[in-house]
């Protein structure tokens, strides 16, 4: 028996299909609530405003990702445990490439955008770095969740132009996170040498 669609599921499968044919900036909150079949007020109760309407594709998202990911094992590199969540949350986005690359090109360069973008990302970031075992919660973890939003954000313009194989997306992470690996081990014995200094 098929799931039932949740007022949520419907807003986002609407807005999708929406914002692919018309484009986001022309998206009508008003209109995608006709479109959805959704009652106008619980639009308004779900996403007031675009910025909600994209916390709850992000959200959508999240949800997909956590659903391909799983537990790590025992002994895996922190890199390598990165890297498999990471890759979970664009496979998982394959079926929203073409709505999220017209987001993608109507926000390029937009501060605006971007800004809205941020607290989706860090939020994606948080459930991916816990999901990879990565700390989450103090300095280690600030450094940590916002390491991966900046990587997410810097991988979209090339998973949008890559293959069905990912192959460059994999490329890409994997390079990214190697410099992180490398940064950090220099920033450590940095630490570990003035430790000894004094």
């Amino acid at each position: 028996m098929a799931e039932r669609q949740t007022a949520q599921d419907k807003l986002v499968t609407a807005a999708l299909a929406m914002i692919e044919r018309d484009g986001w900036r022309a998206l009508s909150l008003a209109h995608l609530a006709r479109h959805s079949n959704v009652p106008v007020e619980t639009v308004y109760q779900l996403c007031p405003d675009k910025h909600a309407l994209l916390k709850l594709i992000g959200a959508s998202i999240d949800i997909a990702a956590l659903k391909r990911m799983t537990e790590p094992a025992e002994n895996t590199p922190p890199r390598d445990r990165a890297f498999d969540a990471v890759l979970s949350c664009f496979e998982a986005m394959a079926p929203y490439r073409p709505a999220l690359a017209v987001i993608h090109a109507e926000t390029l360069g937009d501060p605006g955008g971007w800004l809205e973008a941020a607290p989706i990302l860090l939020r994606s970031a948080r459930w991916i770095a816990d999901n990879a075992q990565l700390p989450t919660t103090g300095l280690r973890g600030i450094a940590t969740t916002r390491g991966i939003a900046v990587l997410l954000a810097d991988t979209m313009g090339v998973w949008l132009t890559d293959g069905e194989d990912l192959s460059k997306t994999m490329a890409h992470v994997d390079r990214r996170l190697r410099m992180a690996e490398s940064w950090l081990g220099t920033l450590n014995r940095a630490k570990d040498e003035k430790q000894s200094a004094d």
